[in-house]
């Protein structure tokens, strides 16, 4: 690739790159693989379905192609598991009777499901980069555990080991090696399948190699044995050998629990499966330093049922919130709750993650009760890594930072309990950043929104420590002149004539 003449042409970083040796030019390729991917259309169905027909092999190595030029983070097993999927949509849709509709819905589909498993994937290289090698590990373990709850520890270690190592392969960009390991680790799992005593492995095993691991992933946890007992084995909360175990055999023990705890609880994410884990080592450390260590741990499962209990009530409160509220009224609850935790972000970004995480609500709250933790912390998980990705480029402050760094288990928990940014000093008092016009009442109704709310975000950069009562009068206030001003026959003139008095409201509800 270094010898090809038009390569420093087109990306003069490359130069750098190929002045290296191995393992640095790599990496320095690696580091350099983000770039400026037009975004998707809609493919003319005529022209889709002629090269289909005519030169299927020319058509799926198109779709390889595009698909990885789009996502570079997507490891290359996935490029090709979506290129089929793609290439299975192109063969329904040129047969059906309506092609146009058809390719918009199925294309749309394979686009936002092809966006997110790119997130996800960059999430676990995030993962990998910015914490030790037992965090990938505990959360492998965990979701091994959930997913087969009848497999034997020694199983799920091998496994947990084996994706750990693919995973290390596959971040760093080593593409030959994640595809043979991808593939490898799919057919382990298949020769193995008996072992993990799942009723769904059968299917996908089955299948061509190519079309196993996206079979295997979408599969759904499998039932928790009817003859396991709900209480966590003796030897981990009353065995009076625990100390013994947790001092010699360390990283083992905490596996163990965590696999067995794992397994019981297929109602919590692996973010919650992981506090508990980090919370059981904690009392270990603690209790194991006492003089009777047995008294002190064996109120383990009190403890960690406890700190269950604080996630679960934290997701009913955000769920019956957003029943109350709507989406609206829940967007702006989060921003109150946000804006002064990180009012160095913009406000185009403080919009995006408020309205994202308002999503999740609405999707995540219509579940049953058993899966709306698990749905709510995942979502939210990404949503913060890729917060945590941006503030290690553009720094936030130094309260976010530690919520990145600190612990990934406790990543969520830490921005929920953020109070107001100490270090942030307000902007003086601008009229100008409230002047509306007769813009707010156009555009879609998504834009018309977010114009609102940018309104909002003005407002608590001025007072973090604004009330809720004060701020449900400001936003009722604005409401009641945007209503009437967008309803009046001249918007402009209507606003120009209202902006005196919202004006006087705010600078009484500042001080100014």
């Amino acid at each position: 690739m270094c010898k090809h003449p038009e390569l420093a042409e087109r990306y003069p970083w490359s130069v750098e790159c190929c002045a290296k040796a191995e393992p640095e030019r790599e990496k320095c390729f690696h580091d350099h693989r983000d770039i400026e991917a037009e975004q998707y259309q809609v493919p003319d169905f005529d022209v889709a379905c002629k090269e289909h027909k005519e030169n299927h092999d020319h058509a799926f190595n198109q779709y390889i192609d595009k698909i990885s030029k789009r996502h570079s983070s997507i490891f290359p097993p996935t490029i090709v598991a979506r290129a089929r999927q793609y290439d299975t949509v192109v063969t329904e849709c040129c047969e059906a009777e309506d092609k146009p509709t058809c390719f918009r819905a199925r294309f749309a589909e394979v686009v936002k499901t092809t966006y997110y498993i790119e997130q996800k994937q960059k999430h676990i290289c995030h993962i990998a980069s910015k914490f030790p090698e037992r965090v990938p590990q505990a959360i492998n373990i965990a979701f091994i555990s959930q997913k087969h709850p009848a497999a034997s520890f020694d199983l799920v270690h091998k496994f947990t080991t084996e994706a750990v190592h693919m995973m290390k392969d596959c971040c760093k960009g080593d593409v030959v090696e994640c595809m043979v390991e991808g593939l490898e680790y799919t057919q382990h799992i298949c020769d193995d399948q008996e072992k993990f005593f799942s009723p769904n492995l059968k299917v996908c095993c089955e299948k061509p190699l190519l079309e196993r691991t996206p079979c295997i992933m979408a599969l759904p946890k499998d039932d928790i044995p009817a003859d396991l007992p709900k209480e966590l084995p003796k030897e981990f909360v009353e065995d009076e050998h625990v100390c013994d175990q947790f001092k010699d055999h360390k990283d083992v023990h905490l596996a163990k629990f965590l696999h067995e705890f794992a397994k019981r609880h297929a109602e919590l994410s692996l973010q919650a499966l992981l506090r508990v884990g980090k919370g059981y080592e904690g009392l270990l450390t603690k209790c194991c330093a006492t003089e009777n260590p047995v008294e002190c741990y064996k109120a383990a499962p009190q403890l960690l049922a406890a700190g269950i209990k604080e996630s679960q009530d934290l997701q009913k409160q955000h769920c019956d919130a957003y029943e109350h509220l709507g989406p609206y009224g829940f967007n702006i609850q989060l921003l109150g709750a946000y804006v002064p935790k990180m009012r160095q972000v913009s406000d185009a970004t403080l919009l995006e993650v408020t309205d994202k995480m308002t999503k999740f609500a609405g999707k995540c709250c219509a579940l049953p009760q058993n899966q709306r933790l698990s749905c709510a912390e995942e979502k939210l998980d990404l949503l913060l890594g890729q917060m945590c990705e941006r503030q290690a480029t553009t720094f936030i402050n130094d309260q976010v930072r530690h919520c990145c760094d600190d612990s990934y288990a406790d990543r969520r928990p830490c921005f929920t309990k953020l109070g107001v940014d100490p270090s942030y000093q307000p902007p003086a008092f601008d009229e100008s950043a409230f002047k509306v016009g007769a813009d707010i009442c156009e555009g879609s109704e998504q834009e018309q929104k977010n114009k609102r709310l940018t309104l909002l975000i003005h407002v608590l950069k001025l007072k973090p420590d604004i009330s809720k009562e004060k701020m449900k009068e400001t936003v009722e206030e604005f409401t009641k002149a945007r209503e009437k001003c967008c309803a009046a026959p001249d918007h402009q003139l209507c606003f120009e004539t209202e902006r005196p008095t919202f004006l006087l409201h705010l600078k009484e509800l500042l001080g100014h």
